[in-house]
């Protein structure tokens, strides 16, 4: 009888011989990661992962080698060794969404001492089973005092977590408890205590005294502090610290929204500053996404174009239908046209407009193929159901208006 393979054995010689590697530098090249690969065998690809509108490093790759004997002693040699001053972490490629999300177990490990690297406690934990992935978290090249450990198996994770939590380690007591995701624990989590306040918006008339004042009608105030510039003048905020939680919190059902001369306060709890860095960084991210999509919703790619149009030509035909922020006929080296190009527009509604116009329509003895600019995969898929669909229609492009030239390009 043939013997059983483990079911991590069994994942494992599913991977194959790719790796990812993780938490690079951003200065960190393709050159140097086959610089750092090259000594363990020869690679058979690698891939950067880098950011396409600015192309800048997204600090991760994938590296694929020709065996998995290779691979393996990649990721013994080089997990968490330095490159360019930062160390590398390096796991198998999984790249079964479903079994990355459902499979593992992750523990989160904190009070952690600050001596204590990614590889030291990725060989405290490892006695206890096969581990994924190690991490102690940093910043400035200064451990954070936390980390996270994923092992193969549930069951390791829970052997890990009952002999190492409440562990001496580095003179320091380990805390060690399942992974959570912030959005599970922000459900979870009872309803917050807070006695400091930040009250934005005050009057530059408002003294500390009079702030004191204005909130001792809630509840016991034990400190007030009002914000002022190097002349001594109020930033017109500041802070009030209650005694008591309950008063603080009916302070901000009272005080927050109310009208104290000509102006309307904002009260609410006070935050600690990569609180309200990640606050800004979300609110930050959330308007961008909305723009990244209404332009996106706005841009139009434009296929078999007769080699003789150009960006002048080519706004001339879609400017009857909107507003154009930018046109551009992609070129080769030597000027001719590749026969496309991309439209874009003002708003949405005109990119739809303009489509559902041009789409078949027949330009200069080519028949145009006009679509929402997409990635290549998509744009290869989509060309490929026109093809032969579509009958030749007439077309003669109105008179149109001169509009200002394109004031940037679009790259997909």
């Amino acid at each position: 009888m043939t013997a059983a393979v483990a079911p991590w054995k069994q994942q494992v010689l599913q991977r194959g011989a790719s790796l990812y590697v993780g938490d690079l530098d951003p200065e960190v090249t393709e050159t140097d990661l086959r610089a750092a690969f090259y000594h363990v065998g020869p690679i058979s690809s690698l891939r950067l992962c880098r950011c396409r509108l600015t192309g800048k490093s997204l600090c991760y790759a994938y590296v694929n080698l020709y065996s998995h004997a290779q691979a393996s002693r990649a990721l013994g040699l080089l997990n968490h060794t330095n490159l360019k001053g930062k160390p590398m972490r390096i796991m198998w490629c999984q790249r079964d969404p479903f079994a990355r999300k459902t499979g593992f177990a992750n523990l989160f490990v904190k009070n952690l001492d600050f001596s204590i690297s990614s590889s030291c406690l990725e060989s405290i934990f490892s006695k206890y089973g096969t581990i994924l992935s190690c991490k102690v978290a940093g910043e400035n090249g200064r451990s954070k005092g936390f980390g996270f450990v994923q092992f193969e198996s549930q069951d390791s994770a829970l052997v890990a977590q009952t002999a190492l939590h409440d562990t001496m380690l580095g003179g320091k007591k380990l805390h060690v408890c399942k992974f959570v995701k912030k959005t599970e624990r922000t459900a979870a989590a009872p309803c917050e205590v807070f006695t400091n306040l930040y009250v934005k918006n005050l009057d530059e008339t408002i003294t500390e005294d009079g702030l004191k004042d204005m909130f001792s009608v809630v509840g016991d105030v034990s400190s007030v502090a009002i914000m002022m510039d190097h002349e001594g003048k109020s930033k017109h905020f500041g802070f009030v610290n209650f005694k008591s939680p309950d008063d603080a919190k009916k302070a901000v059902d009272v005080m927050n929204g109310s009208v104290v001369g000509s102006k309307t306060l904002f009260v609410g709890k006070a935050q600690r500053k990569s609180e309200r860095t990640m606050i800004l960084k979300q609110e930050y991210k959330d308007l961008h996404n909305r723009s990244t999509e209404k332009l996106r919703a706005s841009n139009l790619y434009v296929k078999n174009l007769n080699v003789d149009i150009d960006d002048k030509k080519l706004k001339e035909v879609f400017s009857a239908y909107g507003k154009i922020l930018s046109v551009k006929v992609i070129c080769h080296n030597d000027g001719t046209s590749k026969q496309f190009g991309f439209v874009c527009f003002a708003s949405p509604e005109e990119a739809n407009k303009a489509l559902v116009a041009l789409n078949g329509a027949l330009l200069e003895g080519k028949i145009l193929h006009v679509a929402k600019a997409q990635c290549k995969k998509d744009h290869r898929q989509e060309w490929h159901n026109f093809s032969g669909q579509n009958q030749p229609q007439s077309f003669y492009p109105s008179t149109c208006n001169t509009v200002s030239s394109a004031i940037h390009q679009l790259q997909f």
